[in-house]
């Protein structure tokens, strides 16, 4: 499986915010997959996860960013230190209104929260709903920013792609992705889902995302 999904939201990030002499507070980093392509742009990129084993994987492969252990339900930072907050693919997997409450408390004024957030009508999106349904998550990162009280400034929707070789490699990344057992009714349900394309190869699916670039005042 190859996907260039980590280096299309890194490219749209440096296209929607300047990076450039900012703190900048990155919150899901996972293992540091796209802290690696921010690093060097801003005077000072520190990077959060809840998970210790990512962290530590983080620590290991990518230097230039500082990593610690946290959430962004409960950010262990002063008010207003942060010339910009990024999520990366995280603000669903977690209680969406209190992070984002969290990310304006630490934001200095007049500067910007960036949300990169999947899309439930891509084609890998619809997929891995198959194994793990966060349509319902998804949605309400989208009630919380129209709730938040911050100015939304820009938003706009873009597509990774995920290449598979054949349907077994299909199969296969998709159980290894969420660490799931080979689950036949699942198989089936994706092969419903999609027809004469699982026959193809390579598979190549559509992602699709959206960036939106809050602004607190």
């Amino acid at each position: 499986m190859k996907t260039d999904s980590d280096q299309r939201i890194a490219e749209k990030i440096l296209q929607v915010a300047d990076l450039e002499n900012k703190q900048v507070l990155e919150i899901g980093c996972g293992d540091g997959r796209i802290t690696s392509l921010m690093v060097g742009k801003p005077k000072q990129l520190t990077a959060i996860e809840p998970d210790a084993e990512k962290i530590r994987e983080a620590r290991k492969k990518v230097s230039g960013a500082d990593f610690r252990i946290g959430s962004g339900e409960n950010l262990k930072f002063p008010d207003k230190c942060f010339d910009l907050v990024i999520f990366t693919l995280s603000l669903h997997h977690q209680n969406s209104k209190l992070a984002i409450r969290e990310a304006g408390r630490v934001v200095k004024d007049s500067c910007n929260i960036l949300i990169i957030e999947p899309v439930n009508e891509g084609e890998v999106e619809r997929i891995f709903a198959f194994l793990r349904n966060e349509d319902q998550a998804t949605l309400e990162v989208q009630k919380s920013i129209s709730e938040s009280g911050l100015n939304l400034e820009h938003s706009e929707v873009f597509h990774a792609k995920w290449i598979f070789e054949n349907k077994q490699d299909l199969y296969q990344s998709l159980f290894e992705y969420y660490d799931m057992s080979f689950d036949a009714d699942t198989v089936l349900q994706i092969s419903d889902l999609m027809g004469a394309k699982l026959d193809t190869c390579p598979i190549v699916l559509q992602d699709i995302m959206i960036i939106q670039s809050l602004k607190k005042y």
